[in-house]
């Protein structure tokens, strides 16, 4: 048999009356077609553009939220516990109204118990607020926030009182207040799990920039809460406010107690500094806070003392303070970032009123000329509440 036939007969395979013949080998080692290198270089810029993008807009994001704090934070310190929960179900960030052990839960309202009251409003300070208008369009480029309030009248001045703004650090008197509330709570149960006297551990991680002077003392050391918290006031110190709202719960268990104290304006998103001012609060809800801090649902007497001494002794003297005579009394809390320049606080009159002052003024950059409106606007506000006028 010739080998031509033979060779045709191995590589035959019969179906029926099918034949298939295989491929010839010469079909697979065809050369490819060689690509246009427009076409390869265009392919390039965009996957370049493509990663370039994502290492800019997306990666830094991840780091921050789930790499750092699911694994570096593990790895430098092991005895850290990683709560995984803002992932697995994230929703209860910002859904959540009570917690318990740490962790955000969403119970019914009508199980919180929120010991708030209310500001009562008894008439408008109309020759005030009829003043304050008029200095504030003096100052075209800043935005003043204003709530006053006075004991006797019960009367009012609202202005802007319930916009949101950036907070600075009058975050850290609802800080201080929720720590306090936390205080009361240990003490009423028997737990003592926080005191004034319990001391934590000031190290690398919770040091931060910005004012205070805690940032340059030695690391790895134990301060009391008592210290942190009057450090936290009296010289707006941003490694104890840190420090403190860990200790009062975290910042998801921070909002979740505002939520259900009616104070939805009072947030926090960013750990101190945040001078990009992502924190908020509103003039009227800060007031309200400082409005219950006669309340003894809302804080013991102790509390009640403490808070006041604290606030007694705020080093930054140069807003409202500056627009007071030497014969007033005020405790209050400032705030300082770029965007916003503020103060709130509590005045005693030297004819024995009272009033809660509230002034938040968002402004260009560093803008000093807030500082002048606040001071101006404090003048008035003590002229007019101290000679009674709109009191009667």
């Amino acid at each position: 048999m010739p080998a031509q036939v033979r060779k045709q007969q191995i590589n035959e395979v019969s179906y029926g009356t099918i034949k298939v013949y295989p491929k010839r080998v010469s079909n697979i080692h065809k050369k490819k077609k060689k690509k246009n290198p427009l076409v390869r270089l265009l392919r390039f810029l965009v996957s370049s553009a493509f990663l370039a993008t994502f290492a800019y807009v997306f990666a830094p994001h991840l780091y921050s939220q789930y790499f750092e704090p699911l694994v570096l934070n593990h790895l430098v310190n092991r005895n850290l516990k990683i709560n995984v929960s803002p992932y697995v179900s994230p929703h209860l960030n910002y859904l959540s109204n009570s917690e318990l052990f740490g962790q955000n839960l969403l119970v019914p309202s009508s199980d919180i118990s929120t010991g708030v009251v209310s500001i009562v409003v008894g008439g408008e300070l109309t020759t005030t607020k009829t003043m304050l208008e008029s200095l504030f369009n003096k100052y075209p480029k800043l935005h003043p926030s204003v709530y006053v309030w006075e004991y006797s009248s019960a009367k009012e001045v609202n202005i802007e009182a319930d916009k949101k703004v950036s907070s600075a650090s009058i975050i850290k008197l609802p800080v201080l207040f929720e720590l306090f509330r936390k205080i009361d709570r240990s003490e009423s149960d028997g737990s003592n799990q926080t005191t004034l006297s319990k001391k934590l551990l000031y190290n690398e991680l919770n040091k931060t920039s910005g004012s205070g002077k805690l940032q340059y003392m030695p690391l790895n050391r134990y301060l009391t809460v008592d210290y942190l918290a009057k450090i936290m006031i009296t010289q707006s110190d941003n490694s104890a406010t840190n420090m403190l709202i860990e200790e009062a719960g975290g910042m998801a268990a921070f909002n979740s107690s505002m939520r259900s104290l009616g104070m939805s304006g009072i947030t926090l998103q960013n750990r101190l500094p945040d001078l990009e001012g992502t924190n908020k609060i509103t003039a009227r809800q800060i007031a309200t806070l400082l409005y219950n801090l006669d309340n003894p649902k809302f804080l013991s007497q102790k509390s009640k003392i403490t808070i006041k001494e604290y606030m007694a002794n705020v080093e930054n003297r140069s807003l409202l303070q500056a627009g007071l005579p030497p014969e007033a009394i005020l405790i209050h809390k400032t705030g300082d970032i770029g965007k916003m320049l503020g103060d709130a606080g509590i005045v005693y009159a030297q004819n024995g009123r009272k009033y809660i002052v509230v002034i938040l003024v968002e402004r260009p950059h560093n803008d000093y000329s807030a500082r002048d409106l606040i001071q101006e606007a404090s003048k008035i506000i003590y002229k007019n509440i101290n000679s009674g006028v709109d009191i009667y």
